[in-house]
């Protein structure tokens, strides 16, 4: 099992390296074995296509950035170290931003940061010891969702003209003030 996981990371490594400079659309499988240094059957051991890899690739990345560290660190340092991931890795998911067919990168992102925002939504709500409906605060982080995600798309497609921290401290409080507004509202 360990070895399948090191084989698929060294894939989604090296279809990434590729991306830095090549539209997705125009990488093939050959490319991506070739870089990996391993056989192209290998490949389909693991995947179907180069759209399952880059599924596999978008939750794997936002998975280990987001998800793994929302039990215990504070969800400003989240949104700050997925925003950091971001401008470092920011040809590549500028490039997967272009992706408009299957598996796109908006899907996965937007339901982990869903994730994200959901968990932020009932810890504010139970520090301040406020009951609301579950589908209110669901709606909440829906909404929320698609604000973070539109926000984190236009500057990353906008060439991340500011600093992560930058960005993460003024979607944290703009967030929590929002946030803190959904709570008080009836």
């Amino acid at each position: 099992m360990q070895e399948s996981l090191i084989t698929k990371k060294v894939i989604a490594y090296s279809l990434k390296k590729i991306m830095q400079h090549t539209p997705f659309q125009k990488v093939s499988i050959s490319q991506i074995m070739e870089v990996a240094e391993i056989r192209r059957q290998t490949f389909y051991n693991h995947f179907q296509d180069k759209y399952e890899l880059l599924a596999w690739t978008y939750q794997q990345d936002i998975s280990e950035n987001i998800s793994d560290f929302l039990d215990y660190e504070e969800w400003d340092k989240v949104i700050f170290r997925i925003l950091d991931y971001f401008y470092r890795n920011q040809e590549f998911y500028r490039n997967a931003l272009q992706v408009s067919e299957q598996n796109s990168f908006d899907h996965y992102f937007f339901q982990h940061t869903q994730e994200l925002l959901e968990t932020i939504i009932n810890d504010l709500a139970t520090r301040q010891q406020i009951e609301k409906s579950h589908d209110s605060l669901h709606f909440g982080a829906e909404f929320f969702s698609h604000a973070f995600v539109g926000i984190t798309k236009e500057w990353l497609l906008g060439g991340c003209k500011s600093e992560p921290l930058v960005l993460a401290a003024k979607t944290s409080n703009l967030l929590e003030q929002s946030i803190d507004g959904l709570l008080s509202s009836p």
